[in-house]
């Protein structure tokens, strides 16, 4: 979620990422694996899934862009989000000289990626340009995080950038809301309500690791500005329905437990460290456990999941489970893990963001910066030991 821009040309990244260029340009490559062995009677296995990677080329038009959240609007629909994405420029497909805009969506029609048809929606500016389905202001864009369905209403999770005079060009100064009252009609009528404005006393982008209810609250996992840290709060579920966000829990570990944020003297607890700025997690009643899915290191990196008995934790070992086609381009960049439990064709459905740290390149990698989906399965420990 945390983008930069290379001196040759735009292409969205995060601050991790500019670690990696900084490496690559003195000649050395950054690239974590996992480590650590799962403590869980069931492993989770995952392959590549062709069929449903057509799923996001299916407008000539949208040229691929970051991240990939979902959520379910029910009635066949699923809601995709993204962020910086490209569009194509006039009858042309080259990405280089394709618009950039902060943030697109999708509709998805059928729960089946590798059988539903997807119509792609962003907005347009005076001049006829596109534009952000979430506008920006002058001093302000949005990139998008995960949001979630409560009975009628849909409430999205969005990540506030502004400028700012660092390495960077720009500063992540919060999580920001906004309230869906009529999710069911087509996107570009849906109205949208601001319910949270304010970074509040936490800089974190709350959203961005996975949004879920349970027995009777809404949980949303976020990261710290550098992306390694994850963080938890939590609203009581009729409250969020109604677009009430002032007050969120933290999770300030087992001492302390949940704590209403105007009452809290310090930061809430670290759920584990070895983050990354976008991940996954869900409830799996096969094992009982939720479970927590994300990349592992920077650059070529492999996927890795983790195991909890509550939302809070605590948090199993990071073990890796698939290794993607892609870490054998040079200068790849694979990032933004993020599962998607109610779609159907696989135990898990699984998506994956890929880029490359010189933009230029793309053209010579078509299938680079549109999200990857594999087919994620659950296998007894004692088929594979």
């Amino acid at each position: 979620m945390y983008r930069f821009y290379l001196p040759v040309k735009r292409i969205c990244c995060r601050p991790s990422v500019l670690l990696l260029a900084i490496l690559l340009v003195g000649g050395i490559v950054a690239c974590e694996r996992p480590i650590g062995k799962q403590p869980s009677t069931v492993h989770l296995r995952a392959r590549a899934w062709p069929a449903a990677d057509r799923l996001f080329h299916q407008d000539p038009r949208w040229l691929g862009a970051d991240d990939a959240h979902s959520v379910d609007l029910g009635k066949g629909r699923v809601l995709w989000l993204f962020g910086d994405t490209l569009i194509r420029a006039g009858n042309s497909n080259d990405r280089r000289r394709a618009h950039l805009i902060r943030n697109s969506i999708g509709i998805q029609t059928g729960s089946d990626p590798a059988a539903a048809p997807m119509a792609f929606f962003w907005r347009q500016t005076a001049a006829r340009k596109p534009a952000s389905f979430f506008p920006e202001s002058e001093k302000t864009w949005f990139w998008p995080g995960d949001g979630i369905r409560i009975g009628n209403r849909l409430l999205l999770f969005l990540t506030r950038i502004v400028p700012f005079e660092n390495d960077l060009g720009f500063a992540m100064t919060g999580w920001h809301a906004q309230l869906v009252d009529n999710p069911d009609a087509p996107p570009e009528q849906w109205r949208l309500t601001d319910v949270r404005k304010n970074s509040g006393k936490f800089v974190v982008a709350l959203g961005t690791g996975g949004v879920l209810c349970r027995q009777g609250y809404l949980y949303a996992y976020g990261t710290n500005q550098g992306g390694n840290q994850a963080y938890l709060a939590r609203w009581k579920e009729a409250l969020a329905w109604t677009g009430d966000l002032r007050e969120p829990e933290w999770w300030c570990g087992a001492d302390l437990g949940w704590k209403i944020e105007s009452q809290m003297d310090s930061r809430p607890a670290v759920l584990f460290n070895d983050a990354q700025a976008e991940f996954g997690v869900y409830f799996e009643p096969r094992i009982n456990q939720f479970v927590q899915v994300q990349t592992t290191g920077f650059g070529a990196a492999d996927l890795g999941w983790r195991i909890a008995p509550r939302p809070e934790g605590p948090w199993g070992q990071l073990t890796g489970f698939y290794s993607p086609e892609e870490v054998s381009i040079p200068g790849v960049l694979i990032y933004a893990a993020k599962t998607h439990p109610f779609l159907t064709g696989a135990d898990l459905v699984i998506t994956y963001a890929t880029n490359h740290i010189d933009p230029k390149r793309l053209n010579d990698y078509p299938a680079l910066y549109y999200p990857r989906v594999l087919q994620g399965s659950f296998q007894p420990a004692r088929v594979l030991d």
